[in-house]
């Protein structure tokens, strides 16, 4: 804790950053969308579904933006 210029190491780093690192993060991110679903079932697209750009490659497909409207009750 008191060496200078340590680094962030919650996955590690380097050649020791950790293999489950992606698969944690993935995990996080869908309790999070999830949790955020549940509470606040007022979220909506904000455009139409087929105007929205997507992007993709051999490993990840999902849209560049997601517009969202909050409608309040």
């Amino acid at each position: 804790m008191t060496r200078p210029g340590a680094l962030h190491l919650a996955f590690g780093h380097g050649i020791h950053y950790c293999l489950g690192a992606p698969l944690a993060r993935l995990e996080k991110t869908s309790i999070a969308l999830r949790t955020l679903l549940s509470r606040v079932p007022e979220l909506e697209l904000a455009a139409p579904a087929d105007s929205l750009a997507w992007i993709g490659s051999g490993v990840i497909r999902g849209v560049l933006s997601l517009p969202v409207r909050y409608r309040v009750g």
